[in-house]
């Protein structure tokens, strides 16, 4: 069985690297059958509540909600959370990190309620265990604001993603985080109708993301697809459709081809080009995103 483990750890971190998250959840859901069977004791016959196979389980669960499997995700993650409290307890930070993961799936799924009360959750044991400054807090914070966001709430939202900001400027060291609070509070901004303070925090987070992941990060892909979608929303259709032709591309590598995000920027790229008068262009990318 080790020799199974090893292998399969082997071949999730080489598609991991080649950016093919589509090929890794079979041997991903293969390494949580092979560690729930996992035997650490000379009595034991199954033994699930292991923190590996909770981080495993917690790391499937994540993979199938950003490929946009939400049903599955939803099994998973119920039961993750049960393991990682069996495994960890109530108020530690890796329970409280399978929540927030928790959390951030009920955002998707529309449940605002039940993503509001486990980001509460996860945020307290975060303030209680390693702080109110540490980067795990402040990405509770972060989350709680997108929450607000999707309900629209908008100045409850900035004022979040603003504390974050300042929690993150305190202490140096956490560029990326930086980036992602700056996103979100151009999204608030936005949303607001202020759109020259929006597109400068947006500007400056792509600098950061540049500077810091490259521009083969998936961040740095959420980046330029939100630099798109305020171009497409404030009406600059071929600075929006030049950013959406490389989204498009690489959401499609690195999620396939009828995943949730290369499905969203593709209906995006061909409400542009029907913008820009291109309805052939237009025709044929929004028959490849509704393709199944």
């Amino acid at each position: 069985m080790q020799r199974r483990e090893s292998a399969l750890r082997e071949q999730i971190d080489e598609l991991e690297k080649r950016g093919d998250f589509v090929g890794m959840v079979q041997p991903l859901t293969d390494l949580v059958d092979v560690l729930s069977r996992k035997c650490n004791g000379p009595a034991c016959a199954v033994s699930t509540e292991t923190a590996d196979y909770a981080a495993t389980l917690d790391r499937l669960g994540g993979l199938h909600r950003n490929l946009g499997n939400l049903d599955e995700a939803q099994d998973i993650y119920t039961e993750a959370v049960k393991v990682s409290a069996a495994v960890f307890g109530t108020n530690d930070p890796n329970y409280a990190t399978t929540l927030n993961n928790y959390a951030g799936l009920q955002r998707l799924r529309k449940n605002y309620k039940e993503s509001d009360e486990a980001y509460s959750r996860a945020e307290k044991i975060y303030n209680d265990t390693v702080g109110p400054d540490h980067v795990l807090t402040i990405s509770c914070l972060n989350n709680r604001g997108l929450l607000r966001q999707d309900e629209g709430r908008w100045e409850d939202a900035l004022a979040l993603h603003e504390e974050a900001l300042r929690r993150l400027r305190s202490r140096p060291g956490d560029e990326t985080a930086e980036a992602t609070t700056l996103n979100n509070i151009a999204t608030a901004l936005y949303s607001q109708g202020k759109v020259d303070e929006a597109l400068e925090r947006m500007e400056e987070a792509s600098k950061i993301y540049l500077e810091h992941v490259g521009e083969a990060s998936d961040l740095y892909l959420g980046q330029v697809n939100n630099l798109a979608s305020l171009n497409l929303a404030a009406g600059n259709f071929e600075e929006a459709a030049k950013k959406l032709e490389w989204v498009v591309r690489r959401a499609r590598e690195s999620f396939g081809p009828t995943s949730q995000p290369a499905q969203i920027s593709a209906r995006n790229l061909a409400y542009a080009y029907k913008q820009l008068g291109r309805d052939d262009d237009a025709q044929r990318v929004a028959a490849e995103a509704d393709s199944k």
